[in-house]
């Protein structure tokens, strides 16, 4: 027998007489197992890298031994197997190291215990106890990241604050926020947290964005990247706030997973909800995007808060949502409040971001955005306010691909006087805008000059001043839509200062690619001062534009003459080429005396005195303008002009008035020290009118008419043609009835004037006095008479009948006629009759009153 198989022997005898004994202890009640129960820390544990659990203690009797051990019976066999986690401690109530799960899969195990005079276990050893299903190895669960949110806790920006709430507590091995750009928090150090707080020193209202990287207590390990939601408002406690529609309303309580009861205020509105912060949150977030506008209550904390949701009336609107893509997205941006910032983006069919700008809404509102040229294709633009994150979008944007651009001038050769302004009319296919050049270098002066077609009509005239042609403002367009870029870099002269251009022929080149697509010229011929025309009109004629002038031509109004009826209107005509960009440069004073002088003197002063000179300036005169036909039109009426004895009009010599049979010289003189010509002593051109009274007269002293319609009185007048006449006749003498008739004539372009009458109401000899007197003006009334004879056989007269209920007769009205050149015509009424001892009842006739008298005295000698 070998040494071992002896040794097994003697501990098999030992064996036996040892479980006699046990035997007899146990059944006598004095004897126990050493090891008799296990109690661990937590009956369940994640499973992980980092699992584990403690041992709060082994039961034993009061034997004693050197070692207590417990281990994870994994195979459930009652025996220790080496891969078994196991710890060991002389005290059963205190182990200094847990057991080591991190091996262990999910399930549920045996815990084993041993109480052993062995230093170590090598295996094999069977457990003095086996606690079943001691411990529950649960699934290995990473942590998750619930929610991140960006929020102001209180009034001052620098209560920003970003929480990241996380499903169980766990250890940041790395945090970082980042905007895009920079990285706004950096962690590496928290540990065994749910819920994580970083306070910013500014509320940040980009796009933020976390990246982490963190482990949870039993080592399982998760990393992610998330989109951190911004709250720009926020409410906590009692304190109240308001939100614009769209955005979202941080509630902020003071715990971790708190309710929240939502209310609607508004009596309309029924909403309510019943909500949480969340896991290892404290933030409740309310979105107002499907809200309506309103109140609202918020419940937690014991406590109420309020937000009331206002709509901040964000809307786009594009320019133009047919364009080509050779045209810019723009358009228009508007809120109910100023001052705010937003983000507009471009977006293509598919909804990625094509062009991106940020604009501020001004004082109004509003604000403008320019997105540039885009691919063919269809876009919409979305508008967010950066701060509420209220989002709008535009309708679709259709860009077309833009046919071959080219430019053009609709005449190859455009023709101008200098001073004048030239109008360059350039014609635009497949593009809004043009670059024209002026001159050449060896001309001189070169000027390029950019213009956009704003209305789409294919054209722009360009309005080049060549009165001032190194002025950036003597370039214009016709057109209020469309649009002329130039700078003062963009112009190249050699001419001095205020100096007009050479007469000559200047190169034009119109691009739309940088080269030349077609040229033209343009002619500049030298400037002329020609003629002076002397017009009058009525006084108190409105004269104030080119059309006034033309269409009082036309009426009959305005009329050409050498003799003017003291009070009324002078009007100069002055026919001079290159004085178009003068006048739109500068006004009429500033000119005077600079680049010509208007001179009106007096031809027959009498006798040593010196000539009245009219004081014309734009206090006395209106200067009307028409550059385009080199007209230019002075007007004054003599009764607002004032003259001196002086050799140019002052104000501070003794004022005089025009008189009249005053004649006049009004000379228009281009002044040699002027821009406008070189010529020595100027330029000039007269013309002469002589001041007449203002007479009317009658034709006849007096008239004879019959008692028929369409009688006529007519007269002459020395006022201006087109005045308005009123012409009276009026009943005088003993003739019964009474009658007025008025009627307005007008006068003629030679001087005559005529009205017609109907005096078929009237009786044969009856007489009547004419009256003509002037509406405006300073002429003498003429006054005729006039009586009524038979009328001629061939015209038929009707009987005048008279009746009792003609009692009263109407007052008297006046008619008039719309035109000058119209006949006049005239209302006749009645005039009440008057007092006389023959007949005291007005609108009966003679019979009727004999047949009175006669009743009156039989009555009275039948009283007798």
């Amino acid at each position: 027998m070998t040494r071992n198989k002896q040794i097994r022997a003697v501990l098999l005898a030992a064996l036996m007489v040892f479980s006699v004994f046990a035997g007899s202890i146990a059944f006598t009640g004095t004897a126990v197992a050493d090891a008799e129960g296990v109690t661990l820390a937590s009956s369940s544990v994640e499973a992980g890298p980092s699992a584990s659990v403690g041992v709060s203690s082994v039961a034993e009797s009061d034997g004693t031994a050197n070692e207590y051990y417990v281990w994870v019976d994994a195979d459930d066999d009652g025996e220790y197997d080496t891969s078994e986690p196991l710890v060991s401690s002389s005290d059963p109530t205190s182990f200094s190291s847990d057991l080591d799960l991190s091996d262990v899969s999910a399930g549920t195990y045996n815990v084993s215990a041993l109480n052993s005079s062995a230093t170590s276990l090598s295996g094999g050893e069977t457990a003095d106890v086996n606690v079943s299903d001691a411990l529950t190895v649960t699934a290995a669960e990473k942590p998750s990241l619930l929610s991140a949110i960006h929020y102001q806790n209180g009034t001052s920006s620098s209560d920003a604050e970003i929480e990241l709430a996380f499903s169980e507590n766990v250890n940041v091995n790395d945090v970082n926020v980042t905007d895009g750009d920079s990285s706004l928090v950096s962690d590496t150090s928290t540990s065994d947290k749910g819920r994580i707080v970083y306070t910013l020193s500014d509320v940040n209202t980009s796009d933020l964005e976390v990246e982490y990287n963190v482990t949870d207590a039993a080592g399982n390990q998760v990393t992610g990247t998330e989109d951190v939601t911004f709250a720009p408002v926020y409410v906590s406690g009692t304190n109240n706030n308001t939100a614009y529609k769209g955005s979202t309303v941080a509630v902020v309580s003071n715990n971790t997973s708190e309710d929240v009861e939502v209310d609607a205020v508004d009596d309309d509105n029924n909403y309510v909800f019943d909500g949480s912060t969340g896991t290892n949150s404290k933030v409740f977030l309310f979105n107002t995007e499907d809200r309506e506008l309103g109140s609202y209550e918020f419940t937690f904390d014991g406590q109420t808060a309020s937000v009331d949701v206002r709509d901040l009336g964000l809307d786009v609107s594009v320019d133009d949502l047919n364009i080509t893509d050779a045209d810019a997205l723009e358009g228009t941006v508007t809120a109910n409040a100023d001052g705010r910032t937003v983000d507009v983006v471009a977006l293509d069919e598919d909804g990625d971001e094509a062009a991106s700008q940020t604009v501020t809404l001004d004082g109004q509102g509003e604000a403008s955005f320019d997105l540039g040229t885009q691919d063919s294709g269809n876009y919409t633009v979305e508008v967010t306010d950066t701060f509420s994150g209220v989002s709008v979008e535009s309708d679709t944007v259709v860009v077309s691909k833009a046919k071959d651009s080219t430019s053009n001038f609709d005449t190859s050769v455009v023709t101008e006087q200098v001073g004048d302004i030239a109008e360059i009319t350039v014609t635009l296919e497949g593009t809004d805008t043009a670059d024209v050049m002026i001159g050449g270098d060896d001309l001189g002066y070169t000027a390029n000059v950019t213009v956009e077609d704003g209305n789409d009509d294919g054209e722009v005239v360009l309005l080049f001043n060549t009165y001032d042609p190194d002025n950036t403002a003597s370039f214009d367009v016709d057109d209020s839509d469309d649009e002329v870029t130039i700078t003062s870099s963009d112009i190249t002269t050699d001419i001095a200062a205020g100096d007009l251009l050479d007469a000559g022929d200047y190169d034009l080149e119109v691009s739309t690619g940088g080269d030349a697509d077609n040229v033209g010229t343009l002619v500049l011929e030298e400037r002329s001062t020609d003629s002076q025309t002397i017009w009058t009109a009525p006084t108190g004629s409105d004269l104030a534009e080119s059309s006034d002038v033309y269409d009082a031509i036309d009426n009959g109004n305005l009329t050409e003459s050498d003799a003017v009826a003291n009070g009324d209107i002078v009007v100069h005509q002055v026919s001079a080429t290159g004085l178009e960009g003068a006048f739109d440069a500068s006004d009429f004073d500033s000119l005077t005396g600079t680049q010509f002088n208007v001179s009106v003197e007096q031809t027959n002063p009498g006798p040593n005195r010196d000539p009245k000179v009219l004081g014309i300036n734009s206090s006395s005169a209106t200067v009307i303008a028409d550059g385009e036909n080199d007209t230019y039109f002075i007007v004054y009426d003599l009764d607002d002009v004032s003259a001196s004895r002086t050799d140019f009009y002052s104000t501070s010599a003794d004022q005089l008035s025009v008189e009249d049979d005053d004649a006049f010289n009004a000379t228009f003189h281009v002044l040699e020290d002027g821009d406008l010509t070189d010529a020595e002593d100027g330029e000039s051109t007269s013309a002469e009118f002589d001041v007449s009274e203002p007479t009317l007269d009658l034709n006849k002293d007096e008239f004879g008419v019959e008692a028929a319609a369409d009688q006529t009185l007519s007269g002459t007048a020395s006022v201006a043609p087109g005045t308005a006449l009123t012409v009276r006749v009026k009943s005088d003498g003993d003739t019964q009835p009474r009658f007025l008739k008025t009627s307005t004539a007008y006068v003629q372009a030679d001087g005559t004037f005529s009205s017609t009458f109907d005096f078929s109401e009237q009786n044969v000899n009856d007489t009547f006095e004419v009256t003509v007197s002037v509406d405006k003006g300073t002429a003498e009334d003429a006054t005729a008479d006039g009586v009524v004879g038979a009328a001629s056989e061939e015209t038929t007269t009707v009987e005048e009948t008279t009746t009792a209920e003609e009692t009263t007769t109407e007052e008297p009205t006046e008619t008039t006629t719309a035109a000058p050149t119209e006949e006049p015509t005239e209302t006749a009424t009645e005039e009440p009759a008057e007092e006389t001892t023959e007949s005291s009842t007005p609108g009966f006739g003679i019979a009727v009153a004999l047949v009175a008298l006669v009743a009156a005295a039989l009555l009275a000698v039948r009283r007798d």
